[in-house]
């Protein structure tokens, strides 16, 4: 029964959720979804990162591109610093 639980865990581990992404202005702060739609000056997605999910909240950590989000998994080296270390170079001293 191990092997079998085992099994199914690592078939699960892959499927990775979508990555939260929050509109937010110049210092980090939630602001509605339109803002980043219209391109309004200023704002900006973070990809990943914690905030309380409303307006005006505050989202702590995180990366301006989806990429540079991590979302390992059991058994996977997508989120270790080694795969982190095979990037592209663009955004190099950001």
């Amino acid at each position: 029964m191990t092997v079998l639980a085992a099994l199914a865990l690592s078939s699960t581990a892959c499927n990775h959720p979508p990555v939260s992404r929050n509109c937010v202005d110049a210092h980090g702060h939630v602001v509605p979804e339109s803002e980043c739609q219209s391109h309004a000056t200023g704002v900006h997605y973070v990809y990943g990162g914690s905030s309380g999910g409303h307006i005006g909240d505050t989202v702590v950590g995180g990366s301006d591109t989806e990429e540079g989000v991590s979302r390992g998994g059991l058994g996977h080296g997508e989120g270790d610093a080694e795969g982190a270390a095979h990037g592209s170079g663009d955004g190099a001293g950001e």
